[in-house]
C-alpha cells in the first residue's frame, strides 16, 4: 500500500471521517486532500504530522498501517500447566511473568520440604 491508501483506510475505517472534514482541518481544498489519498500529490513530512495529529495516531502508524492487526500465537503445553493451553498474542512479557511464577512455585515447594524435614 502507498501512503495515500493508508491515509484513506485510517480515515474511512478507523476514524469514520469525511474527506471534507480532514481537508478543512488541514486548511486545504477537498480536491487537494483527495490528491493526497489518491497518491497524486506527494505528502510532506509536515503534512504527515498534521494528519497524524488529526487522526490521533503516530506518524509511523500511518506509514506502516495494515488493515488487520496481526498476532503471533504461541500455544504452550508443558508439565505443570495441568493440560491448560495458554495463548500468547505477541506479548513476551506475559510469558516471562509466567516463567517467574513457575520458579517461585518451585522455590516455595523447596521451602515447604525443608520445613517438613526440620519438623521430623
Amino acid at each position: 500500500m502507498k501512503i495515500g491508501d493508508n491515509i484513506r483506510e485510517i480515515r474511512e475505517k478507523e476514524k469514520k471521517l469525511k474527506q471534507e472534514d480532514v481537508a478543512k482541518s488541514l486548511g486545504i481544498t477537498t480536491k487537494a486532500y483527495s490528491n493526497i489519498e489518491n497518491n497524486v500529490s506527494d505528502i510532506t513530512l509536515t503534512r504527515l504530522y498534521e494528519l497524524a495529529d488529526i487522526f490521533g495516531v503516530a506518524p509511523e502508524y500511518i506509514l506502516n498501517y495494515q488493515e488487520k492487526s496481526t498476532f503471533t500465537n504461541h500455544f504452550n503445553n508443558y508439565d505443570g500447566n495441568n493440560g491448560v493451553n495458554i495463548m500468547y498474542q505477541g506479548c513476551a512479557e506475559t510469558k516471562n511473568i509466567e516463567e517467574e511464577l513457575k520458579k517461585s512455585k518451585q522455590k516455595l515447594e523447596m521451602l515447604k520440604a525443608n520445613v517438613r524435614a526440620k519438623r521430623n
